[in-house]
């Protein structure tokens, strides 16, 4: 739900990174389907170092100006429009506004 959440962000310009952290069950299979499906999504498999050791390597890997930081407990209500408004709001204070 949160992955489908975040591909259906109202703003559209997305980089999405998904960390596999040595996952036992098909969650590698699950974001590799939806990585076929969408060119935005990146999967990176990695052996279980822990939830940091992933975040860093997830930033690491990112190439856009902003950086957000999702995880699967945040409710899935809460994102169609979070990314914009969030996006908005930081133009508002860069741009003087």
């Amino acid at each position: 739900k949160c992955l489908d959440s975040i591909i259906n962000q109202t703003l559209k310009d997305l980089e999405i990174i998904c960390i596999d952290d040595g996952s036992t069950d098909d969650s590698l299979k699950i974001l590799n389907r939806y990585a076929n499906n969408d060119k935005r999504i990146k999967v990176i498999s990695i052996e279980n170092h822990g939830q940091g050791f992933a975040r860093n390597i997830g930033l690491n890997e990112a190439k856009g100006e902003y950086v957000y930081i999702s995880c699967y407990q945040t409710p899935t209500s809460y994102f169609s429009t979070h990314l914009r408004t969030f996006l908005e709001i930081q133009n508002s204070f860069t741009n003087g506004k």
